[in-house]
């Protein structure tokens, strides 16, 4: 049987969930099995992972496929962002014209099939699953997709609908039940298949923290932190007003740090990092509340952690966020909604709040400032439950046999 050629589809150029999440598929695929090839909009820092690990075989940059529809190809510095905002019009203007130059990419995909000599295409990410199932149509060839979001906007949820609706579009892979339940329409193709990571890249005994001394929090102060995109959907200005809370609750008796590690994506039309600075101002947090900025490696950060709190407020489909938090051996304090609420095993490995109650969140993230051994032991049984879970290998065995299937 010859081993097949797939085509990953990839417009997360940075270290964000579906491009960390790819890196792992990519690492550990059985290349005695299939040989991957890569299609990415340019070069950055998911390109340069592949090539530090090694696996920098077979990638194809095409810049007809941007990274956001909103974002000029040419990269950061000429256009939208918190560096240089579009009007609404030159907004329109950019979206049409990737929408353009996408088809473009899908009119010639025979071509890249033949040369390359394709056999499927897989798809990651949300405008890859757009290109990749009109790719696949075009071509002949059959597509999987790995779906990381739920779709909640009406334009949105009919075009995932329609585009899954696809015969060339063969298996759908979903990273939590949350994720699947949006594709009842087309239960046969889905298959459930958690993110996974490297156990030794998150060993809690083997990464030196940085957080501490970079910041100057006290070694006895509490470090309650987040890391991710700083975007308004993730709830970073309520978090704000739970620190707020936590700390008056507390009185000084406890020294309490929060901190958030991340940026806002430069093709953001407002720069929600800074819109957050401003409002840590005026609720007086001071030096309790830290932001780092951007870090290209978080776990020097996560490592001084002692709780990790997500406050987003909607059905987050399976953050990775959360499971390499539990993979230091931190307790988590979250919402019970999306995926979070099947990484997280309320009361065991931390603490699931009712959706939108942040006055839960307080409570939660009060108790385990001021209880230590629960926190040690909440920690442990993070580290267990996610090793289990979302071992990389294991689960890219799994993705691996679903896009040989398809064959």
């Amino acid at each position: 049987m010859k081993k097949p050629n797939v085509l990953f589809v990839n417009h997360s150029v940075r270290d964000g969930g579906p491009g960390r999440s790819l890196f792992y598929i990519l690492k550990h695929v059985d290349r005695e099995k299939l040989t991957p090839f890569v299609l990415v909009p340019k070069h950055d820092v998911f390109s340069e992972e592949l090539r530090a690990e090694g696996i920098f075989e077979n990638v194809i940059v095409d810049p007809r496929f941007p990274e956001n529809i909103r974002k000029p190809v040419t990269g950061p510095g000429s256009g939208a962002g918190p560096s240089g905002p579009l009007s609404g019009v030159a907004t329109l203007f950019l979206a049409l014209l990737n929408v353009a130059r996408m088809a473009g990419l899908v009119m010639d995909s025979p071509k890249i099939v033949r040369e390359n000599g394709i056999d499927a295409i897989y798809c990651n990410g949300t405008l890859a699953k757009i290109v990749g199932a009109f790719m696949g149509r075009r071509s002949s060839r059959p597509v999987i997709w790995h779906v990381r979001n739920i779709q909640r906007r009406g334009f949105m949820k009919f075009l995932m609908k329609t585009l899954s609706g696809f015969r060339c579009v063969r298996k759908i892979i979903c990273v939590s039940k949350a994720t699947a339940s949006q594709f009842g329409h087309a239960a046969e193709k889905v298959h459930v298949v958690y993110n996974g990571i490297d156990p030794a890249d998150f060993d809690p005994q083997s990464v030196r923290g940085s957080l501490r001394e970079e910041f100057s929090i006290p070694s006895d102060a509490v470090v309650v932190g987040n890391a991710g995109r700083v975007v308004p959907r993730k709830g970073y200005a309520d978090f704000l007003r739970v620190a707020r809370s936590v700390l008056s609750a507390l009185g000084g008796g406890t020294e309490v740090r929060f901190v958030v590690v991340g940026d806002t994506p430069h093709f953001f039309p407002k720069d929600h990092l800074r819109e957050l600075r401003d409002l840590a101002g005026e609720l007086g947090l001071g030096e309790n509340f830290i932001f780092t900025g951007y870090r290209k490696d978080v776990r020097p950060y996560l490592a001084d952690f002692d709780v990790f709190a997500i406050p987003s407020n909607y059905p987050d489909p399976f953050p990775r966020s959360v499971i390499e938090a539990m993979a230091f051996g931190l307790p988590v304090v979250g919402f019970s909604a999306g995926g979070i609420a099947e990484a997280v095993d309320h009361g065991k490995t931390g603490f699931l709040c009712p959706g939108g109650d942040f006055r839960a969140m307080e409570e939660s993230i009060g108790t385990l400032v001021e209880d230590p051994v629960r926190r040690r032991e909440m920690g442990r049984a993070s580290r267990r439950r996610v090793l289990g879970m979302c071992s990389a290998a294991e689960r890219t065995a799994d993705i691996q046999r679903i896009i040989l299937s398809v064959g």
